[in-house]
Order: structure tokens, then C-alpha cells, then sequence
């Protein structure tokens, strides 16, 4: 069972997302951006010039290492946008030398490297799509040449990584990558992806332990794998692993489900809510979206700001933005047959 959540409210640009809340129109920027510039309009990131130009449509790739990080513009020095996991395909747009514009499933564009993934029609896409794939379910693992545990490995892989699964031998699985390498790996680090899709159950204790699985993960600005992530990265996550597809920014975020009552108290919240802080609105201007995080209860929160780590509600921050985060400034239901 799978839950696409639909924004009840309209996305204005890529950036921004414009939604009501309380008694006005306010605009909730993302913690991550979406300025993806024109290579040739700028050194991006520091790079030589490159020409961009149109791909032939329809193009389409897949991320060929655990951790594909897609960039705001061509260059290894521009800023992090989103990152990409191993066996996941992309539309791909545009290339810029060996750069190319792709976008995400949740709609993100960035730029990827060929060599982290690699180019694939969509008739080679779509048979990737329907192979016996399996998920990779351990937060980390290693595909080894053999299945001795002691031979080279071809590629790590992280909770999350599509694998295509050929045998298994013994306690080993053997699989393939999209590329076309293979390798073995535990077979208890894997799960039937169709099975797994159709065994998620969103529930209030299955959000809280998987967050906690992320306890002590770094944060990083664009992280969306257990390596590192940022704060909507980790929420993103967290709820994919339970069959919820949420947005990639808290902007975004913060337009699903259902919006939930703010009190002192905090009676209206639910485990597994999801609280957004930041600025809210006043004279200097409308309310801002900074920082999103999974309320626990009992005015507990998780949520990744230098690491994952759960903070409370009301009780100061560590960090530069302290004032900004002691409260939400709102809160979204997405989790189903919660009240």
C-alpha cells in the first residue's frame, strides 16, 4: 500500500510555495533551494563556462551509486540540492559537459554527474522498473565480487537503493546494478520491492522508530540519505520508508495533509505530526518556513539541526537560530485514519 500526498494548496514557483495560514496569505520558502542558473550565464560553482544544451526527449537515467548528489549547477562546488539513490530513475533535460538537469519523481530539478548515474531510454528505464527489484532495508551494506565477505566490494548501498535481484546463494543474494555490475550482498539486507511497497503501514509507532533509526546522522545542507540529511530531507525520508511520498523542501511540505490547530498546550498534536518552524508572520513581513521535524509526543520532537537528535518544544536550541525554533509556527497531518 503506497500513499501519494497531493498539496491542497497551489505551488506558485520552485522555490516558494505560497499558502494560507491563519488569516493571510504568507510565503513559506524551502531550507533547501530550487535557482537552478543557466551554466553559460555564470561560472556555476566556480567551473569553467559550459554550453547548455536541450537532450533529446524522452531522456531518462539511473542513479549508478548508493549516494548520487544532484547540485543546484553544474559544478562539484555548487551548492547541494537534493541527492538521488542508487537504482531510483530521473527524467534527465539538459547537459552542460558532463553535468546533466534532472528531475526527481518529487518534481526537484538538479544537476548530476554522469558517472553517479547513468543515461537509459525510457523503454530500458521501464524494464529496470518491472525486474525483480529489491530494496535494500539495512541503513548501510556493502555488494561484494563474491559472496565470502571477504572480496572487493563493487558498491556500498543504503536503506532505500533498488537492487536487481538474480539468485540467492545460501545467505547471500546475488544482484545486479543498473549499470550492469553485479555482486552479492546479505539477503536479509534485502526485501521484495513489490512485497515491501504493498507492507508499509504509516503508523504512529512505525514513524517514530524509523525516525529514531536516523538518531546521531549528520546534517548537511541537501542531504537526503542516511549519510546525511537536512531537516526536510530527514521528514522526506522518514515517511518514504513508511510508503508516504512527501515533497522534497518544508515549504513544500508544509502544504500536505491537513493543517493542525496550534495551542499552548499542544493537545491538537499527534505523534507523527509534522511541525514547522521559523518566522512568523508580523509587521516585518509573512510568516517563513526554516525547519521541519516529527513531533513525538508529550512535547518531544525529532528533527535533523547539526544531527538528528530530539529536542522539546519550548526549551532553547542550540545553534544561531535558537529564538526561531524554541515553537512551531504550524503543523500538517499527513499520516492517514489519524483524527
Amino acid at each position: 500500500m503506497r500513499f501519494q500526498l497531493r498539496s491542497e494548496l497551489t505551488r506558485k514557483s520552485t522555490s516558494a510555495l505560497i499558502v494560507w495560514f491563519l488569516f493571510g496569505v504568507v510565503v513559506f520558502p524551502g531550507c533547501s533551494t530550487q535557482t537552478t542558473l543557466p551554466a553559460d550565464s555564470a561560472a556555476a560553482g566556480g567551473q569553467p563556462r559550459q554550453r547548455v544544451e536541450d537532450v533529446p526527449q524522452p531522456a531518462w537515467g539511473i542513479a549508478t551509486v548508493s549516494v548520487a548528489c544532484a547540485r543546484e549547477n553544474p559544478g562539484h562546488k555548487s551548492e547541494l540540492g537534493t541527492q538521488v539513490l542508487l537504482g531510483h530513475s530521473v527524467r534527465v533535460w539538459k547537459k552542460s559537459g558532463s553535468w546533466y538537469e534532472v528531475e526527481t519523481h518529487d518534481g526537484y530539478r538538479a544537476w548530476l554527474e554522469l558517472g553517479t548515474f547513468e543515461l537509459f531510454s525510457a523503454e530500458a528505464v521501464n524494464r529496470w522498473q518491472h525486474a525483480n527489484l529489491a530494496i535494500v532495508t539495512a541503513l548501510e551494506t556493502v555488494i561484494r565480487e563474491r559472496p565470502d565477505g571477504q572480496s572487493d566490494v563493487v558498491s556500498d548501498a543504503v536503506i532505500g537503493c533498488l537492487l536487481e535481484r538474480i539468485s540467492q546463494e545460501g545467505t547471500s543474494c546475488k544482484v545486479r546494478l543498473p549499470d550492469g555490475r553485479q555482486g552479492y550482498l546479505p539477503a536479509s539486507v534485502l526485501e521484495d520491492y513489490a512485497d515491501w511497497k504493498k507492507s508499509r503501514r504509516p503508523t504512529t509507532d512505525a514513524i517514530e522508530a524509523t525516525a529514531r533509526q536516523f538518531l546521531g546522522r549528520p546534517y548537511m545542507w541537501g542531504g537526503n540519505s542516511p549519510k546525511a540529511l537536512d531537516c526536510s530531507g530527514f521528514t522526506q525520508q522518514v515517511f518514504f520508508l513508511n510508503g508516504i511520498d512527501l515533497p522534497r523542501n518544508a515549504s513544500q511540505q508544509a502544504g500536505c495533509g491537513a493543517p493542525v490547530t496550534l495551542t499552548p498546550d499542544l493537545s491538537h498534536l499527534c505523534k507523527g505530526d509534522l511541525l514547522f518552524f521559523g518566522r512568523p508572520a508580523s509587521s516585518r513581513g509573512p510568516a517563513r518556513v526554516t525547519h521541519t521535524g516529527i513531533y513525538l509526543g508529550n512535547g518531544n520532537f525529532i528533527h535533523s539541526y547539526d544531527r538528528v537528535h530530539i529536542s522539546r518544544l519550548g526549551e532553547p536550541q542550540a545553534g544561531p537560530e535558537n529564538q526561531r525554533r524554541r515553537l512551531p509556527i504550524a503543523a500538517r497531518r499527513v499520516l492517514p485514519h489519524l483524527p
